[in-house]
């Protein structure tokens, strides 16, 4: 907890002193009186923010230190929004004529005045909290020296058993859906290889990885084997590689009917006298002494919970490879983990699983009424789907709550619903639940502490939300929570931030981009419910819910969050002036009153909140401090006019609007990184067919995109007959993405062309629209002429009539996706394509191929995992040559009539793993299909997706 507390603390304390850094540093604020001030609290927080970072050090600490954190962050907020607001005025004065100036002075006197007031105010806090400190006893425990040396510290490894108890002393009878994951294990783990092999069980926290493990060492044919030691060790986040080699050493000997079979009792190269002194010996002599005593023996061995890579390094060289067979078991939370544990080819990954439905309710039953068989009554139905709807298929979370209600003697519904309702506090404070609890904090307390902030904010979101990954990045950007790295984007760090969320396993992939990016994610309604409680004890965040129910931790909101679908308490309160981030639900619905006064706003996401109309939003012109605006799937058809006054705002996104146009005050939006615009409608669940609305583009005015030199996404935009639109996109050197659809190529094609030269070096993600309604005049043919080619072009898509590809498209060594449609295209451009080395993702979008046969050639698309096939005319034949798409494991299929000759070459495709058909299905073909997978070795999976209606057919 006090990790968490410092990670809030001080990224508030640090983004205050960033800011005092640059204010103290220009001489113009010296004439404003303030400067004393602002020097003295930036001293003082300085000071606090080294006895933070020392604390953090130390373990033990009582509610006192943890108070007297939180309130040197509470002191850090409100000097941010102080100065903040003194920066907004003073910043409006400067630049002007002299009578402007005296205007501008007149008007904001008692806003200077005000702010002054405050500062004082703010010093004389900052002062108290210091001499706080002393004044109640705020210390330090002990340091981590003074730790490290301790007897305390220095634990046996086999104390840290807790987390894991209920998973290693749990009977074998009170399992269920384990037989199948535990049969395959041991059907792997007993195949004739000599080699050392490892197994990891990776997954997230309470999902059963410790139980599986000791029921595979536990089953009679692993029993039977002839290893001749099978010991758990628990690694443990406190992990210390000399503690866990003493354990090992003394399980080993202590321990010989259960470690290992030797006839007459002997102990190889050790003897009793062998224990004595461990305690002395260096790591390299311990792990001399294991590799001494394992050289000779066939062992298997389960290490289980290791959270780092170091710790696995550590213990890998106290296991031999000695060609007798050999097995190691680690169990991890941690994907990079597992990986690298598992990097010869011998080894296996193995990903565990949450629980069907059906063994969920049998787990639930079981473990409340002893018998799966035992159904509850009717009244009991619906408030068991919704525990178990909160469950998500977690064997601990199953387990730990069945146990609750099992022991309440009223087992009626009232009684578990109150339990459903309120499980947050049951969490808090059951100490049933308390196991349950403290395996999913582990998972949040490893975090380094500049990822706690980020992964608390995960908590604004409601249940069974799902969480976009590229909205997420961009508000921990603009919320402060990312630090500058060199020689990354902001951009870039943050993405990094998800991908270790995900690999940690404590988020939940649900969309899964073609090339394995994880694209959008959930947060298991358990572990939301801990990042929840933990959020309100450190003021993070505030929260409106479904219920109706407010939750408020403290005087000052800083984060709020409205997920209630009931009418809002229509009263100002003047707690919400201080809010950072407002996030509204689109079942919200009516705007709050206390709209207007949100004034120190960072990030506003209204998303899908169809209550709203175009003068709501004109109050939000004030809000100066904004940087991320999300209007998207709203009934917006018109920007406020004064919507250049947002000079912070980062990210417009008014995707899925009727936003047509940006107001002329725009071209002051000079920090501007991403213009996100038009309309994609997804055609299938997983989002792999999509379909552009070509009338839903953005018309940007010349001007505007000149002054945003910061642009890195801009998307999508219309140029009808406006060349120097194009000319300035050029000017755009950190432009990364670009989605540009154009009315009229004769009168904008030399000027595109132009600016693609000059980001050449930049693109990374390229879509060109030709939508013009004469059809000779929307050749993109053109693209032939182009003499600086995009060449490091991940993304690129293609939508207008093409001859043929263009010669530098095989120069495209980088990427990865390649979608055509209305292009036109023969049999030679599959040839072209074909070639392209890092081709993962190929779109074959209506009217993109124009020839009757598509034929898949030997020895192309090599890397190519994912194909779609939509509608193409007069289609009659898809064939996939022997040795053509080797490593394709998705196909994705629709037809406006039945080919007339089939697909064939599927057995080809061994790697395959799932075709699906969308749109229009034709059963005809999706039942020759099923009836060709049948013989496939991989036996893929055959379903339907029409408008996201699934149906599974083989």
């Amino acid at each position: 907890m006090e990790a968490t507390i410092f990670s809030l603390t001080e990224g508030a304390v640090r983004s205050l002193l960033c800011k005092f850094g640059c204010l103290l540093s220009q001489e113009r604020w010296l004439v404003q009186g303030v400067h004393g001030d602002i020097q003295f609290i930036k001293d003082e927080l300085e000071s606090m923010n080294a006895f933070l970072r020392t604390l953090t050090m130390s373990e033990g600490h009582d509610d006192q230190v943890r108070i007297w954190m939180k309130q040197v962050r509470e002191i850090a907020y409100d000097a941010e929004d102080c100065i903040d607001e003194f920066i907004h005025h003073s910043s409006d004065m400067l630049g002007v004529g002299f009578l402007r100036r005296v205007m501008c002075i007149i008007g904001t006197f008692g806003c200077h005045r005000r702010i002054a007031i405050q500062l004082q105010e703010l010093k004389a806090r900052a002062r108290d909290v210091g001499e706080r400190r002393s004044r109640y006893g705020v210390v330090l425990a002990n340091t981590l020296l003074s730790r490290a040396a301790s007897p305390q510290f220095l634990k046996h490894a086999s104390l840290h058993l807790d987390p894991q108890l209920h998973a290693l002393f749990t009977e074998e009878a009170q399992l269920v859906g384990i037989d199948e994951p535990r049969d395959a294990l041991v059907r792997w783990l007993m195949e004739d290889d000599p080699r050392l092999r490892v197994l990891s069980i990776v997954g997230f926290g309470g999902l059963g990885k410790t139980t599986l493990a000791r029921m595979v060492c536990e089953s009679p044919v692993v029993k039977g084997a002839d290893f001749q030691c099978c010991p758990l060790f628990i690694v443990s986040q406190t992990f210390n590689v000399r503690n866990l080699f003493q354990h090992m050493i003394r399980e080993l000997i202590q321990r010989p009917h259960e470690a290992m079979a030797i006839a007459g009792g002997k102990y190889g190269h050790f003897t009793e006298e062998t224990l004595e002194g461990i305690e002395r010996l260096g790591i390299a002599v311990l792990a001399e002494k294991l590799r001494r005593y394992l050289q000779d023996k066939r062992y298997i061995m389960i290490l289980d919970d290791i959270w780092t890579i170091s710790s696995w390094e550590s213990i890998r060289c106290a296991l031999p490879d000695n060609m007798k067979g050999s097995r190691v078991i680690i169990t991890t939370r941690n994907e990079d983990v597992a990986k690298t544990c598992c990097s010869h080819p011998q080894d296996w990954i193995y990903k565990i699983q949450r629980l069907s439905d059906a063994t969920s309710r049998e787990l639930f039953f079981k473990r409340i009424f002893g018998s799966a068989d035992k159904l509850p009554h009717d009244e009991l139905e619906e408030v068991s789907n919704s525990i178990l709807k909160k469950c998500g298929g977690l064997p601990l979370a199953i387990m730990s709550i069945g146990s609750l209600l099992a022991s309440k003697t009223d087992r009626t519904k009232q009684e578990w619903k109150k339990v459903c309702d309120n499980l947050g506090s049951e969490l808090e404070s059951n100490p049933t639940l308390e196991g349950a609890k403290l395996v999913l904090t582990l998972s949040y307390d490893d975090l380094p502490y500049h990822l706690k902030a980020c992964f608390l904010y995960l908590s604004i979101f409601p249940e069974n939300y799902e969480i976009k990954r590229g909205p997420l990045v961009r508000r921990w950007i603009a919320e402060g929570f990312v630090s500058q790295r060199y020689g990354l984007s902001m951009e870039q760090i943050a993405e990094s931030y998800f991908d270790e969320f995900v690999a940690r396993s404590i988020v939940q992939p649900v969309r899964i981009d073609w090339n394995g990016k994880v694209r959008s994610c959930r947060v298991h309604d358990i572990m939301l419910e801990v990042i929840l409680s933990k959020s309100l004890e450190e003021n993070f965040a505030s929260f409106l819910r479904d219920n109706g129910s407010l939750l408020v931790s403290h005087d000052k909101i800083r984060r709020l969050s409205i997920h209630s679908s009931h009418k809002l308490v229509q009263e100002t309160s003047p707690s919400v002036s201080h809010v950072r981030s407002f996030t509204m639900s689109a079942s919200v619905e009516d705007i709050p009153v206390f709209f207007p006064q949100l004034r120190l706003l960072r990030v506003l996401d209204i998303e899908g909140c169809r209550c709203l109309n175009n003068s709501t939003l004109d109050c939000i012109c004030s809000f100066f401090q904004l940087k991320y605006l999300s209007l998207r799937k709203t009934n917006i058809w018109k920007l406020p006019r004064q919507l250049g006054n947002l000079k912070h705002l980062e990210t417009l996104d008014i995707r899925a609007t009727l936003i047509k146009r940006l107001p002329a005050s725009a071209n002051k939006l000079s920090c501007m990184k991403h213009l996100l615009a038009g309309h994609k409608e997804l055609l299938t669940r997983t989002g792999s067919v999509k379909f552009f609305k070509h009338c839903s583009g953005l018309e940007i005015s010349p001007g505007v995109v000149r002054n945003m030199a910061a642009l890195q996404s801009l998307a999508h935009i219309v140029v009808k007959d406006k060349p120097l639109v194009l000319r300035e996109i050029g000017l755009s050197q950190k432009l990364r993405k670009l989605k540009v659809l154009l009315w009229n190529v004769k009168v904008n094609w030399k000027a595109f062309v132009g600016s693609l030269g000059k980001l050449a070096c930049s693109l990374h993600s390229l879509s060109i629209h030709i939508i013009d309604e004469k059809e000779h005049d929307s050749s993109l043919d053109i693209l032939a002429f182009v003499e600086s080619p995009p060449l490091l072009v991940t993304n690129f898509s293609l939508v207008g009539k093409l001859d043929s590809l263009p010669p530098w498209i095989s120069s495209l060594r980088s990427v990865s996706r390649f979608t055509l449609r209305q292009t036109g295209l023969h049999a030679e451009a599959i040839q072209v394509l074909g070639d392209l080395p890092n081709l993962l993702c190929l779109k074959l979008y209506h009217k993109s191929y124009a020839d009757d046969c598509i034929v898949f050639p030997l020895g192309k698309f090599g890397k190519l995992s994912m194909l779609v096939i939509d509608n193409l005319d007069n289609i009659n034949r898809v064939h996939f040559e022997e040795g053509s798409v080797p490593n394709l494991e998705r196909l994705t299929l629709s037809f406006l009539q039945e080919p007339k000759d089939g697909i064939s070459g599927l057995i080809y495709l061994k790697k395959l793993k799932e075709i699906e058909f969308f749109g229009n299905i034709i059963l005809s073909v999706v039942n020759k299909v099923v009836s060709w997978v049948k013989t496939h070795p991989n036996h893929p999976r055959v379903i339907g997706d029409k408008w996201n209606i699934v149906t599974e057919y083989a």
